[in-house]
């Protein structure tokens, strides 16, 4: 039976990829889809949903939501990398007139109610709306089954800050609500994302796919290879995508159980560190490390083979 899904995503490219990755899976049911703040505005990232899955045109359709930006005059986004669009400017249709968004309140509260600690969250961008639900909603947000997020550098240098990861440098304070909420979380951090890329080869192979997404995200990834620092020009780093396949084939990835602490103000904002802690619901499960030959292996069977064309 496919695992029901609740993706929280700032719908940048490597989202978009990860989104692609959980809708051609067929072990994973994406039920909803919810946008936040972050790689762009909360605006543009509702926008972006409704692009792609005008693009894709899944089988069954998730209920869309429309999450929280965070505030702020001069917050830092990664349009340099992805353009201005989020999506590196692909030619992507209009959402249509029966993309209605709604709050993402009532799509967490319609998707807990209805899968209960079946469901998985998928946070792939800053945890705004995830505290946002802890907070005013405790009860609910406690029948979660798992969340699984991609953020925080914990060993490694931090890709806004040296410090800093930018999911949680974006909303500090909403990282730190969730890690220290008790609740089952498994975080997915730059230590073991910064392992796996796709390159030019890769990208080949998606514009030569005979299904719907290959030549979608070859023309996707194509802006970020090009406006990328030097040292990672000429690759995508699937920053996202990797917490998805977190999801699908953990038997790829070593965990480890610690506690952290995640700065909230000032410069080092988004600072991530281990701490001791007596308290074992401050314990979440860390990955270290993937056998990221594999994951690749699989992460292009799946979108090249995928179970829905147009």
């Amino acid at each position: 039976m496919a695992v029901p899904v609740l993706i929280d995503t700032d719908m940048g490219v490597d989202d978009a990829l990860a989104i692609c990755l959980a809708l051609a899976s067929e072990r994973l049911d994406v039920r909803a889809i919810v946008s936040v703040g972050g790689n762009v505005d909360a605006e543009q990232a509702t926008a972006n949903i409704g692009r792609l899955l005008a693009a894709v045109q899944p089988d069954a359709r998730p209920a869309v939501g429309r999450g929280l930006d965070q505030e702020g005059d001069d917050l830092l986004n990664a349009r340099w990398l992805f353009g201005q669009d989020g999506l590196g400017g692909a030619n992507l249709p209009k959402p249509g007139d029966q993309f209605q968004p709604r709050n993402f309140r009532d799509v967490y509260a319609d998707a807990i109610d209805t899968h209960g600690e079946d469901l998985v969250v998928v946070a792939i961008g800053p945890l705004s709306n995830v505290a946002a639900l802890q907070r005013e909603d405790p009860e609910r947000y406690g029948r979660i089954g798992r969340i699984i997020m991609m953020g925080g550098a914990v060993f490694v240098p931090g890709n806004v800050q040296r410090t800093a990861e930018f999911n949680f440098y974006r909303d500090a304070a909403a990282a730190a609500e969730v890690l220290g909420s008790g609740q089952k979380i498994t975080l997915v951090p730059l230590d073991v994302t910064e392992k796996v890329a796709l390159d030019d080869s890769h990208v080949g192979h998606f514009g030569a796919a005979n299904t719907a997404l290959g030549p979608l995200l070859a023309e996707m990834m194509s802006f970020p290879m090009a406006h990328a620092r030097p040292e990672e020009h000429g690759r995508f780093i699937v920053h996202d995508a990797v917490a998805v396949g977190a999801l699908l084939w953990p038997e790829l990835f070593m965990h480890t159980r610690v506690c952290l602490v995640v700065d909230t103000v000032g410069r080092p904002a988004g600072k991530t560190t281990p701490a001791k802690t007596q308290n074992k619901s401050r314990l979440i499960s860390m990955i270290l490390s993937v056998n990221a030959s594999t994951y690749l292996e699989r992460l292009m069977d799946v979108l090249c083979h995928e179970r829905f064309h147009v």
